[in-house]
């Protein structure tokens, strides 16, 4: 039942095949296999480089365009305007007191390339991602305070709402100066370590 195994005729074969022919279709077929992933992830950082790109000059602009308009300055100013009303008219009726508004009007398409590839904020590194929702999320509340119908627009009477709001702003104001501020370049001279 249990024989020994004759190897004669396979160590024949293989002494007589031509290895220099396998070796030539092997490296023929990780040559073809090598290309095609290589341009797969040339055109992935690619993409990654170009969603961020994008993405951050959105940002940069929203941050350019809240500075020169200055969104934040004024919420800050209604919120102590309104504390200095409430120090000053203690005396009077709540009824009495004057509340502020502050409309300004944004789109809702405000964030198109944010929305355009929301889909692909994979491509980003875990921190940039984090990064970029934190500075929209932030930014889109305060943007729904102040926008027609928001409750800042419609009049309060309490600073505090201006505060929040304007805290909020200036918390994104910050992520997005942070993700956009120019990363120093190593230097390439060869005798610094």
């Amino acid at each position: 039942m249990l024989g020994s195994i004759d190897w004669t005729p396979v160590v024949q074969s293989l002494a007589a095949t031509n290895w220099t022919a396998i070796l030539i279709a092997v490296v023929a077929a990780a040559t073809a296999l090598i290309g095609p992933v290589r341009l797969w992830k040339k055109q992935m950082e690619r993409e990654s480089e170009s969603v961020k790109a994008s993405l951050f000059a959105e940002v940069s602009a929203i941050v350019e365009i809240v500075e020169r308009r200055l969104i934040l300055e004024g919420l800050r100013a209604n919120e102590k305007l309104l504390r200095l009303h409430l120090s000053c008219l203690t005396e009077l009726s709540e009824r009495e007191k004057g509340s502020k508004s502050f409309e300004v009007h944004i789109d809702n398409q405000y964030n198109r390339v944010y929305q355009g590839n929301v889909s692909k904020l994979g491509v980003l590194t875990a921190e940039d991602a984090k990064e970029i929702v934190r500075f929209y999320q932030l930014v889109d509340s305060a943007r729904l305070d102040v926008v027609p119908g928001g409750f800042l627009a419609k009049g309060t009477k309490n600073p505090d709402n201006f505060k929040q709001t304007a805290d909020l702003l200036e918390m994104a104001l910050g992520i997005g100066r942070t993700l956009t501020a120019p990363v120093p370049k190593p230097s390439r001279k060869w005798w610094s370590f």
